[in-house]
């Protein structure tokens, strides 16, 4: 029974000491949705619609429809006003951040000797994750105290064995560090009473994106078929703080000494009183649980695609993304700090690693394809249809020792599975004025579509300028809203119900030479 019990702990520590997981081969495996104003207006079914410098992130093709040299820069505001329920109540946070979308520029030329073929060249800069979020869940609880999970943890190892060195250096050992928790006759307590009621709120924030930069070449033959390729060099920086506190603030624990020997307590089950130094702390007041790290890196992949002009009325577009290639680099650290009612008491403090911690590795994004259609109806409007794929199971981690991961790739091959994405838009062409609106769909790497935790759901319009010395300006207003289930322990059954709500304004201004 205790090797069962060891091997559900060790398996279930991902959850609070931080180390790389699914959730990381996830988070970098569903990206897109950024690029030009125009492009995001238009929910970024540019597949098969193409001359947008966008393009080259998606279908690469796309880049052969430039008939001269461009080049634009997209940046903007983003704000968040997301929001965590648990324990029956909700929190929001409300967050403003700036927002860059996307650079490049492309130059085309006729191909010699035939003036409806074309070559095209780009460089282009576009954000494919963007990943600025503050989220709260805040409550009063007497049933889901981090020192109950704690405890629950540590009640896994036999003292008499003396093995409260195997204590998760990360999590239930910084809480043995720092006072959270004791022994007594060959078992672990708590110095927080996990049947009392307590304030408790825990603060995620994120920062940092994914920016993908492409050297894309297309050509054009007959102004009929478009092939295209880009090399992506996608750059990573994610940084995340996750902050538990937990507080007495109703008083309910106290310890009062009657003597140099005797004491009183409110706790439910009385507290060993074996500590040395403890009656320089008394009951318990608050605590702070802190979770960081940062993650950067680089990544590498290929994108091709092809579009074929059907007729005045319609082209057609398919376009492939290899698997992604990133290697990454985490620095991390937990810390847990425990404050006692003794006035003038010095908090408990316990940090792992001491000096921080450091790791190398890669995390293999899945590969995607995507069929496309555009419909142009003469020169007054287009609408664009994409519909991408992309099997998650496919997603894995390595390092230089191959069986470190060996776990977590097991776990995204049964836990998750293929994703759908659709995108629709449409503009209509009142010269010098363009009116566009969008529609994204990302699907769940869980399957589910349009509705459901997990689905991404964007909606966007916008409007553009055109002059006739070739400047032009584009405006888009965005709205993305999902939703997920955030567990908080990994023994408790304590589950956040979080919503995302991101509003997006951004502009484009360009030039066509």
């Amino acid at each position: 029974m205790f090797r069962f019990k060891l091997a559900f702990v060790l398996s279930s520590l991902a959850i609070f000491s931080y180390a790389q997981n699914d959730l990381d081969a996830i988070r970098y495996s569903r990206v897109g949705g950024g690029g030009s104003a125009r492009f995001i207006s238009m929910g970024g079914a540019f597949g098969a619609v193409g001359a947008d410098l966008s393009s080259a992130a998606y279908n690469p093709a796309g880049l052969g429809l430039f008939r001269k040299g461009e080049l634009s820069f997209t940046a903007g505001l983003r704000a968040t006003n997301n929001s965590g329920n648990i324990y029956k109540k909700s929190s929001s946070v409300f967050d403003l951040n700036g927002n860059f979308n996307n650079f490049g520029f492309a130059y085309a030329w006729k191909a010699a000797n035939d003036a409806d073929s074309r070559h095209v060249l780009a460089l282009v800069g576009t954000q494919l994750q963007n990943f600025n979020n503050s989220t709260r869940m805040s409550g009063y609880t007497n049933s889901s105290s981090i020192a109950k999970d704690m405890l629950n943890l540590a009640s896994y190892y036999d003292l008499s064995a003396n093995l409260t060195g195997n204590l998760n250096p990360s999590y239930e050992g910084l809480g043995y560090q720092a006072y959270l928790l004791d022994t007594a006759n060959n078992q672990f307590f708590s110095f927080l009473d996990p049947k009392r009621t307590v304030k408790q709120t825990r603060d995620i924030v994120t920062n940092g994106h994914v920016n993908d930069w492409n050297i894309s070449y297309a050509y054009t033959y007959k102004d009929k078929f478009y092939l295209g390729g880009s090399l992506g060099l996608p750059q990573v920086s994610y940084e995340s703080t996750t902050t538990h506190t937990e507080e007495d603030d109703k008083d309910s624990m106290r310890v009062t000494l009657t003597s140099s020997s005797t004491f009183s307590d409110t706790y439910v089950d009385p507290i060993p009183y074996l500590n040395p130094g403890y009656e320089n702390r008394l009951g318990f007041k608050s605590l702070v649980y802190t979770e960081y790290f940062k993650t950067t890196g680089s990544g590498i992949n290929l994108k091709l695609g092809g579009i074929v002009r059907v007729n005045d009325l319609l082209r057609v577009g398919l376009y492939y993304h290899t698997p992604t290639v990133y290697s990454l680099a985490d620095t991390y650290y937990n810390t847990m700090t425990v404050t006692f009612d003794k006035a003038g008491s010095t908090p408990d403090t316990a940090k792992d690693p001491p000096a921080g911690g450091y790791y190398k590795y890669k995390i293999i994004t899945p590969g995607k394809i995507s069929a496309n259609a555009a419909f142009i109806i003469k020169k007054i409007a287009v609408i664009g249809i994409d519909y991408e794929i992309t099997n998650y199971k496919n997603a894995q981690l390595s390092s230089a020792n191959s069986s470190d991961f060996a776990g977590v790739n097991s776990t995204i091959k049964t836990k998750y599975t293929n994703g759908q994405n659709l995108r629709i838009g449409g503009e209509l062409n009142l010269s010098p004025l363009m009116l566009r609106v969008g529609y994204n769909m990302q699907g769940s790497p869980f399957g589910k579509v349009f509705v459901g935790d997990f689905v991404r759901n964007t909606f966007s319009a916008g409007f553009g300028f055109r002059t006739k010395n070739n400047f032009y300006f584009d405006f888009v207003v965005y709205k993305t809203l999902s939703k997920e289930n955030y567990y908080l322990f990994t023994t408790l059954n304590t589950m956040s119900k979080v919503t995302y709500n991101s509003t997006t304004l951004s502009a484009t201004v360009g030039i066509k030479f």
